[in-house]
């Protein structure tokens, strides 16, 4: 099976996992396109808005990807906030670290732990519906799965919920201010490595936490940073 294939597979697991829910939201397993090996996959929550300026065009954009694996990458194509949020973060981290790329290629893929859009009520509303845990469970091995296959050099965890039960545990004390970059193997057969480096949600760069001023963006881009010092976000291709 080629990877085309395979990633065609992947899709259509993740669509049946999800379709299992009393929902009427559409399903979208990717944002980007796929390709093995990448440099960096980047794993969220869930999608929102793909264009909220445009409902027209955010409404065709999530239609397609709800029926096929992309062919456009929405890091790179689109304006949501989480996009946006990506591409101020790449930026500021180039700034210092000259061989970080300085905005989204086509090495940057991405996908979500739940594949469900919502509006901006987030997933709480798909967390409550019946089986949710059930579809959880069989998401997070199904990704575990595709990154053993896909391999990518680093893997971004974006936001609590992308974390909590897939490689960290969910404990109050688990912030993420204490959860720290970690290099994993991820294909026992090849002994494959690949770099988990958890940061604050892309969408939120703005925010801060109480009694801290410093705001998400500039945490994250520390700790990408301090990542590549340590030796835990790979940058050149092997």
């Amino acid at each position: 099976m080629n990877s085309s294939d395979k990633f065609t597979e992947y899709f259509d697991q993740i669509k049946k996992i999800w379709e299992k829910l009393d929902t009427s939201n559409l399903i979208i397993p990717f944002c980007t396109p796929m390709k093995l090996n990448p440099k960096f996959l980047v794993i969220g929550i869930n999608h929102s808005d793909f264009c909220r300026n445009n409902l027209v065009e955010s409404k065709r954009i999530a239609e397609d990807f709800s029926k096929r694996i992309p062919l456009e990458n929405t890091f790179i194509k689109h304006d949501h906030t989480f996009a946006k949020g990506l591409r101020e973060v790449i930026s500021k981290v180039h700034d210092t670290h000259n061989d970080f790329d300085e905005k989204p290629t086509d090495e940057w893929l991405g996908t979500n732990r739940i594949a469900i859009q919502t509006d901006g009520k987030g997933a709480g509303a798909i967390e409550a519906l019946d089986n949710y845990s059930e579809c959880q469970k069989d998401m997070d091995k199904v990704l575990k799965s595709l990154i053993s296959y896909m391999k990518p050099k680093n893997i971004i965890l974006a936001g609590n919920e992308a974390c909590e039960n897939f490689f960290y545990p969910e404990s109050s004390s688990h912030t993420m201010a204490n959860r720290q970059p970690k290099k994993i193997l991820i294909d026992k057969n090849t002994k494959a490595t690949s770099n988990i480096i958890p940061v604050w949600h892309l969408s939120h760069n703005w925010r801060t936490s109480p009694g801290d001023p410093e705001c998400y963006g500039d945490k994250t881009v520390k700790r990408i940073k301090q990542a590549i010092e340590d030796g835990l976000c790979e940058l050149k291709k092997s």
